[in-house]
């Protein structure tokens, strides 16, 4: 029997003061949500590790996972609101999140918005107190198969804010790889990837 066990951790680090044209001046507290992989086993087995990442600023905290499963790429952003207001985001159109994969120079190789449609109204969205609120997108087998040699980094964020959470492509941890560790974020309004 093989056991393997995982464990994630977060880091906070530095304070700053963030603004912009859609937001109010917030005071935030980042940092990194670091997955750290220990196999447990001695056997020569090895086993694909979901990325984490996370970061916080005033009372809202947002988690990035990316796991593989049954030859699929899930990837979730959880937007929590640990505080005692909803916390509220004013939207240029419909859209409220979106998720990209990108190769090790920065180009997009997969954006979930590509070719969607959205309604063109202003629009909002909002996380009530002490709630979360989680949005998916998932890369078929096919899709994900055809990017996955290149793939390094899968970013997540709300639209219409500055934060943007990164982390890496799930790794495969054997018996010959003690220890992994992966995670980071990217905040700022400024182009991170090709467009």
């Amino acid at each position: 029997m093989k056991l393997h066990h995982t464990a994630y951790a977060f880091i906070p680090a530095l304070a700053l003061c963030l603004s912009t044209v859609s937001l109010p001046t917030a005071s935030a507290s980042f940092g990194t949500g670091i997955g750290v992989s220990f196999p447990a086993s001695g056997r020569h087995s090895s086993e694909i590790v979901p990325s984490y990442a996370a970061f916080s600023f005033d009372q809202v905290v947002e988690e990035l996972t990316v796991e593989e499963k049954h030859g699929r790429l899930i990837m979730e952003l959880k937007v929590t609101n640990d505080g005692d207001v909803p916390y509220s985001v004013s939207h240029r159109d419909g859209q409220v999140y979106d998720f990209a994969i990108l190769d090790k120079n920065g180009k997009t190789l997969y954006r979930w918005s590509d070719g969607m449609a959205f309604t063109q109204a202003l629009t909002s969205s909002s996380v009530d107190a002490h709630k979360s609120e989680v949005y998916t997108a998932e890369l078929d087998r096919k899709k994900y198969r055809e990017l996955k040699e290149d793939a390094v980094l899968v970013t997540a964020w709300l639209v219409d804010t500055p934060y943007k959470l990164t982390t890496r492509m799930p790794t495969k941890v054997g018996s010959s790889t003690p220890v992994t560790l992966h995670g980071g974020i990217i905040i700022g309004n400024g182009p991170w990837y090709d467009d």
